[in-house]
């Protein structure tokens, strides 16, 4: 490999860490683990570990099957030591159509694929379970309708359900303990019946949904009869020997709803219906957004917040417990184990940012762990937007087959890449991991780009674990760094690189418009670094209806100042997933933030902007404001770009300079630039 001394340098900050010497332990990296890494029977199967990878949408399958893709994402997990895996849900019975790229255990068409995916697990040592459900209300069909306990209407899909008679109850029955056959036919080490989120089966357990005056509705036991049939029909169809399990939501979440104290009744008779060898327990309901935004907590929420609950419900039953809401990190689920608030930590997203969590923290590389700071951009916004999901942070997740396999150069040679923000990290970090000669130069005296303006925001600092991930790897694996030097044309001659990759970003310019010199328009960059100069009135205006403007209007409103948000838009944050915007909403609120929808600004008076309509094409002149923040795309910086294709030097564009867009695109495309060049 060529020498890392590069030699004949622009004055600025040289660092260049040496990958054989320099420590790369993080605080809490020689942590024991004892309980997390110590094996649990479910029934009469036993577990390699406690880490479970709880059932969720993949967005990947064909046909509502499992594909290829599907099968290298689940191995991965295994590789990385995952003790169980749940299988995304499966619907059971065609009234529950596999919407987001659900998977549909309709027929015997599904065993095939069910076998190939328990084949690649049970290849690295994991075990892995069919995981039962049908969605109820809590999905769409139209034209067709939906089942349901009565007939209610739904909040996220907005649909109306039919109200079950018992023969389709007993379909359903039936339709259960068919596919669980299925299920173990196809090689499955057990199975998990979904009794929570606001689907079916929770459907009939609650008293928001269950309306019915037969024996299925009215006193809880009533209310349990259906649940507890499907559960006894599973049993039936598998026999004894065969850990069975149910997920359930320890809390509703939704005032009126099921609570800790009535689960910790109900669960005991399902356990004892279904002879069951397990409980996950989790919370909320996909029926109702603020619910489903708890549940599956976005950044700026508390980590385990269910923990309480899911110990009081353990507390009254005699089988393991799996619990997982937002347990992040190795050390998280080993202290929720020797609390007694479970007995097995369900590490969902963590799982999705890094399958090798377990292996990492087992052999003392917890520092090396790829963290989830919920961000849910590449994980639910995806699946949202029909697309398999990923991680912001590890562009490999969904595209195992791709990129599971790094490739040593043959060649190795030197790379400068230009811009140290996340995406000019990642290419560094791949085309140094790949054996070239890696130099990152950077303007700014640290790293991280604007992503280090994010992590200073309230609410949103767990970018800066990621932050710190990306930039601990760059060091350990010998990337020289040159911070405080703007590069320019004679710098990248004088270096003699082979390559270079352009991760320069975008430059934040307000639009212009008509009066924008004399008007007191400030970018959203500026406003959060220097919060101090912006006036007591503020208006944002929201070009992206992402996270920058919303971010920026919670923090200066909590500072006291008086916020209004306006968008042309239908409504403020319309690109934003559901659990985001969710959340930025309620934050909005409880700060009096004002939100102003259909409203395109066309030009400034002084400190008012004339809107208009774009809908109707009226006009309106806002009122006065000290302050104007504006959020834009932004235009990508590529000065260099054409001297360099003067010059005859190889080049690529990754992240903003490219085109301005995310963090998850600045990362992928990053990624994808250190492993091309």
């Amino acid at each position: 490999m060529a020498s890392l001394a590069w030699g004949g340098l622009s004055p600025g900050h040289t660092k260049t860490p040496d990958p054989t010497t320099t420590s790369f332990l993080l605080p809490g990296a020689s942590q024991l683990l004892q309980n997390l890494f110590t094996p649990i029977r479910l029934g009469k199967l036993e577990i390699r570990n406690r880490i479970t990878l709880t059932g969720h949408g993949t967005g990947m399958g064909r046909d509502f099957r499992p594909d290829d893709q599907m099968i290298a994402y689940y191995a991965q997990r295994a590789r990385g030591e995952v003790g169980l895996i749940m299988l995304g849900s499966q619907q059971v019975h065609p009234t529950s159509p596999g919407i987001t790229g659900l998977l549909c255990n309709y027929d015997d068409t599904i065993i095939p694929g069910l076998r190939a995916v328990a084949d690649a697990v049970h290849a690295h040592g994991s075990r892995v379970f069919g995981y039962l459900s049908h969605m109820g209300l809590a999905s769409s069909a139209r034209p067709k309708a939906l089942w349901s306990a009565s007939s209610n209407y739904e909040q996220k899909y907005g649909e109306t359900a039919h109200a079950m008679t018992v023969r389709e109850i007993e379909e359903i029955v039936s339709a259960f303990a068919a596919a669980a056959v299925r299920c173990l036919e196809a090689g499955m080490d057990g199975l998990q019946i979904h009794c929570g989120h606001g689907l079916l089966l929770q459907q009939f357990l609650s008293p928001l949904t269950n309306h019915r005056d037969d024996e299925y509705g009215g006193s809880p036991e009533n209310r349990m009869r259906f649940p507890a049939a499907v559960l006894r029909a599973v049993r039936k169809s598998v026999g004894d020997d065969v850990p069975i399990g149910i997920r359930c939501s320890g809390d509703e979440l939704v005032p009126g709803g099921l609570t800790a104290t009535d689960m910790a009744v109900i669960v005991p008779h399902l356990v004892e219906a279904g002879r069951l060898d397990y409980v996950d327990v989790s919370a909320g309901s996909d029926g109702d957004l603020v619910s489903n935004m708890l549940h599956e907590p976005p950044m700026g929420l508390p980590h385990a917040p269910f923990a309480a609950v899911s110990r009081q419900i353990k507390q009254a039953i005699s089988v393991p417990v799996i619990h997982g809401t937002r347990i992040h990190t190795p050390e998280l689920a080993e202290a929720l184990i020797a609390r007694g608030d479970a007995d097995m930590a369900g590490m969902c997203r963590a799982l999705i940012a890094d399958p090798f969590l377990p292996i990492k923290a087992r052999t003392g590389r917890r520092h090396e762990v790829i963290p989830c700071v919920a961000c849910e951009q590449a994980c639910f916004g995806r699946l949202h937007r029909g697309l398999h999901i990923s991680c912001v942070g590890n562009p490999v997740t969904g595209r195992e087959r791709a990129y599971a396999t790094l490739k040593r150069t043959s060649r190795p040679a030197r790379i400068i890449v230009i811009g140290g923000g996340p995406g000019g990290l990642e290419a560094a970090l791949q085309a140094r991991l790949r054996g070239h000669d890696v130099m990152l130069i950077d303007a700014a005296e640290r790293l991280g780009g604007r992503l280090r303006l994010a992590m200073n925001t309230p609410g949103r600092e767990e970018w800066g674990q990621l932050l710190g991930q990306k930039i601990a790897s760059v060091e350990h694996a010998g990337v020289e760094l040159r911070l405080g030097v703007k590069a320019d044309m004679p710098m990248i001659r004088g270096l003699a690189a082979d390559a270079v990759i352009l991760a320069t970003g975008a430059v934040f310019d307000p639009p212009p418009l008509p009066g924008g010199l004399g008007a007191p328009v400030v970018t959203v960059d500026s406003a959060v670094t220097d919060q101090a100069a912006i006036g007591n009135t503020v208006l944002v205006i929201d070009y992206l209806d992402r996270q920058p403007a919303l971010v920026a209007a919670i923090m200066l409103a909590q500072l006291g100042k008086n916020v209004t948000v306006a968008t042309k838009a239908l409504h403020v944050g319309q690109k934003l997933e559901s659990q985001n915007l969710t959340e930025f909403y309620r934050r909005a609120g409880k700060a009096r933030v004002k939100f102003v929808s259909l409203a395109e600004p066309i030009a400034y008076l002084g400190g008012q902007v004339l809107f208009r309509n774009p809908i109707t094409g009226e006009t309106t002149l806002s009122t006065a404001y000290d302050s104007i923040v504006v959020a834009s795309p932004g235009r990508p910086q590529t000065s260099l770009s054409e001297g360099l294709e003067a010059a005859g030097i190889k080049h690529l564009l990754a992240g903003d300079a490219h085109a301005p867009r995310d963090v998850e695109s600045a990362i992928l495309e990053g990624f994808e630039a250190g492993r091309r060049i």
